[in-house]
């Protein structure tokens, strides 16, 4: 077995249900300060590893969405959002890097995961599409065959010039044309709509624009409507001066790891059709109601 393939077997030993390489040349329209170069001098490869969300997980959102159980929300945070996903994905990238650097003698640097660590150094999600694992969804995630959009990333740098997957080239895990549940389920409308001008082009495929100020509304339960103490919000059209003042009145988290709450939403992700929906959670009674636009 070459490297690559005793990388890629590392990455399963250490939890990971999928990992790709791709070439650094696939990120030529990375923007200043954002190329894996930048961070890795002499970087030639990137590896990107990726651990599904639990069905069970997603069940939970399913709980609070359609039967109103705020109580069980703090599961998906826990396990689906800031907190496992990216331990287990902090972990991998680390046990990885350091049998890339034991095997090959080159240099690997592991980057931050999850919205609990110190920001993104390189785009995570374009780095997946780089690697083979999947394509853009019209919600601006990354669509995976077998899980849609319920997986999480990692990613490891390195000197070693690694042998590069493929891109995604199987059926289209997203067709905006005919499918508008992203956009129908989002409570804010911070999806841009098919056919408008909101949208985003690169390299690696066309994707919706978001509005992170009008996404952070129930993300981070800035509203009673979404699990907030109070409506720290009050516009339907936010900018970011509204959440940074939010942000400045909602009190400070004292449990977990984040100063303010960031799962309160999740419904893009959780009716997404791709990635065999209906046979994870329809079909097995995971959910109902709302759920059953995602047939």
């Amino acid at each position: 077995m070459d490297i690559t393939g005793m990388i890629k077997d590392a990455a399963k030993r250490y939890g990971m249900d999928m990992c790709g390489v791709a070439g650094v040349d696939r990120f030529d329209e990375s923007p200043p300060g954002r190329h894996p170069t930048d961070i890795l001098p002499g970087c030639k490869s990137v590896v990107v590893v990726g651990v599904r969300l639990l069905d069970g997980i997603v069940q939970a959102n399913f709980r609070t969405f359609e039967n109103g159980r705020q109580d069980l929300k703090g599961l998906y945070g826990t396990y689906g959002y800031t907190m496992l996903p990216n331990f287990e994905l902090t972990y991998a990238c680390y046990a990885v890097a350091q049998f890339i650097e034991r095997e090959t003698g080159e240099a690997a640097t592991p980057l931050s995961t999850g919205p609990m660590t110190n920001g993104a150094q390189i785009s995570i999600r374009h780095a997946a599409v780089a690697a083979g694992l999947g394509e853009f969804g019209w919600l601006s995630i990354v669509l995976t065959p077998e899980f849609g959009p319920r997986n999480r990333f990692g990613v490891i740098l390195t000197t070693a010039g690694l042998a590069p997957d493929p891109l995604y080239g199987g059926p289209r895990l997203c067709n905006p044309e005919v499918c508008h549940i992203c956009t129908d389920v989002c409570p804010t409308k911070a999806i841009g709509a098919y056919g408008s001008e909101d949208f985003r082009t690169c390299g690696l495929g066309t994707y919706g624009k978001v509005s992170f100020p009008r996404c952070q509304v129930p993300t981070q339960g800035l509203r009673r409507a979404f699990g907030g103490a109070e409506d720290y919000v009050t516009t339907d059209d936010p900018v970011g001066r509204d959440i940074a003042e939010a942000n400045a009145r909602q009190p400070i988290m004292e449990r977990g790891l984040q100063h303010h709450e960031s799962w309160h939403c999740g419904m893009c992700l959780s009716y997404c059709p791709a990635g065999r929906w209906k046979e994870h959670f329809l079909d097995r009674a995971l959910t109902g109601g709302a759920g059953a636009v995602a047939k």
